[in-house]
């Protein structure tokens, strides 16, 4: 039988989780038609196209990645719903911004702006661990992770829908006007929870760090399967002899098919893992995770690398909410913000990596490579959390 949970406690999984939702969705419904979006501006040779998407799309993550765990220790000294609420308003103007640009050089800027206000989500895991019984972490971690897997989920349809019915200009517009709707109902709804501890500076190193870096190692190359695909993906349906038309359209259909199963498989295997234990779950479903990377390789059509892709995901998403479990009982928001930045370093890499590999290689390198990180982060992993 599930803990019951106070009222506070509730409308605060309920309208974070809500509001991740909608920035989820922002970020994906964007970054969908933006690889599109970069090859219409562009006025620079396909190869080096590449590169660009594989910096814009990346740069927001890869800043987000170092302001993640900073955003975790303001929790120490400043609201968190002050904070949680600054932060969706700024993200709502800079893609409002976006809108507005046709410039590769100010878009990327804008991008990176966007990735310094990027470790909202950080505040969010704070607000739902401290708001949450002990018992229910690793449920409500699920939940919220499982609300900005449903964003990641419709946004990319939606996004290529609108990218072709308002144009590229009037899709970022949606995209800033869903951010600042999801601000109205954390301002009106969420209930702020006390400023966390401050921390004690450690005097010696302790097994904890190493044992939390591995953590942050795992949940970066979960991402980096999760987010490499999107970037590449015009080149990816280009092999499969589709017209850059119609591989706008199919582009938000595949990611939403593949984050469906994520979704899926992250409020399955959450709940699982109560029996099962976090630990061994997270070793049985990476490993899982790199199996099927591999098996991209075999795909000869799109039918078969969405299925695969597909199952993929559906293993592999639910090892980062699992991971944060693990460390979430403690009350130390660098320690969340710090694996938290994994998620925004994987988003970062993961296109940068794909479309690097892909400008001087090919596609079965590019899937083989990220397998053999991946299992080389499993070994690490099963060392430290036997």
């Amino acid at each position: 039988m599930k803990p019951s949970i106070s009222g506070p406690a509730q409308r605060n999984l309920l309208f974070i989780s809500f509001s991740q939702l909608g920035a989820a969705f922002s970020f994906s419904f964007v970054n969908i038609f933006l690889p599109f979006y970069i090859y219409r501006i562009s006025p620079y040779s396909i190869q080096e196209t590449l590169l660009w998407i594989g910096l814009i799309l990346g740069s927001t993550g890869l800043v987000t990645a170092f302001t993640s765990p900073f955003w975790g220790s303001l929790t120490h000294h400043y609201s968190p719903k002050m904070l949680y609420l600054r932060g969706f308003i700024v993200h709502s103007i800079l893609i409002f911004a976006m809108g507005l640009t046709t410039n590769l050089h100010l878009l990327l800027i804008l991008r990176i702006a966007q990735g310094l206000v990027g470790g909202i989500s950080t505040i969010g895991f704070i607000i739902i661990s401290s708001s949450s019984l002990k018992e229910r972490l690793s449920f409500d971690m699920g939940v919220y992770q499982s609300s900005m897997t449903l964003g990641q989920l419709v946004g990319p349809p939606l996004g290529s829908l609108a990218a072709g019915t308002l144009g590229f200009k009037g899709a970022f517009f949606a995209a800033s006007i869903m951010l600042f709707t999801s601000f109205l109902f954390c301002y009106l709804y969420v209930t702020d929870v006390p400023q966390l501890p401050k921390e004690k500076k450690a005097v010696t190193r302790t097994p904890i760090e190493k044992r939390v870096l591995v953590g942050w190692m795992v949940c970066f190359m979960a991402q980096v399967q999760l987010m490499f695909l999107p970037s590449i993906l015009p080149n990816v349906l280009k092999q499969f002899g589709l017209e850059q038309t119609v591989a706008l359209k199919l582009a938000g259909t595949v990611v939403m098919l593949y984050t469906a199963t994520a979704l899926i498989g992250t409020y399955v295997w959450s709940w699982l893992s109560r029996r099962a234990g976090v630990p061994r779950m997270v070793m049985i479903l990476f490993a899982l995770g790199i199996l099927f990377q591999s098996l991209l390789v075999f795909c000869r059509g799109l039918v078969d690398f969405t299925a695969i892709r597909m199952i993929q995901t559906g293993f592999i998403a639910a090892t980062i909410p699992l991971v944060m479990s693990i460390f979430a009982s403690e009350p130390r928001g660098g320690v969340i913000g710090f694996l938290n930045s994994a998620r925004f370093a994987g988003m970062a890499l993961g296109p940068f990596i794909a479309t690097s590999v892909l400008a001087f290689s090919s596609l079965p390198v590019l899937f083989l490579m990220i397998s053999g990180l991946s299992l080389f982060v499993l070994f690490g992993f099963r060392l430290f959390f036997k």
